[in-house]
C-alpha cells in the first residue's frame, strides 16, 4: 500500500492506496465533475457539489452493473446455443 496526496476541488487529501494510477484518475474525475456542477450552479457549497458528484458516479455504477448483467445473460444464452449446436 502506498501513501499519496490527491487534489479535489482545491483541497488535498492524503490517502493510502493499492493502485496509485486508479486513485489519481478517480480523484481527477471527481474534481472534473464537481467543477462541471459548479459551472452550472456557482452558488453551491463544495459539500453539495461533492454529493452531486457522488450521486452521479453512483448512477453510472448502477447503469454499468445493469449493462454487465445484461451482457452476462447474453453470453449465457450464446453458450447454450453453441452447446446445442455442437451436439
Amino acid at each position: 500500500m502506498e501513501k499519496i496526496d490527491v487534489n479535489v476541488y482545491g483541497d488535498s487529501y492524503p490517502l493510502r492506496v493499492e493502485r496509485r494510477d486508479v486513485t489519481e484518475k478517480a480523484a481527477q474525475d471527481v474534481d472534473s465533475i464537481m467543477r462541471l456542477f459548479a459551472e452550472k450552479a456557482p452558488t453551491f457549497e463544495p459539500v453539495r457539489l461533492a454529493v452531486l458528484a457522488a450521486i452521479s458516479f453512483a448512477e453510472r455504477k448502477i447503469e454499468l452493473e445493469e449493462e454487465m448483467a445484461s451482457l452476462r445473460q447474453n453470453v449465457a444464452r450464446l453458450n447454450v446455443l453453441i452447446g446445442e449446436n455442437l451436439h
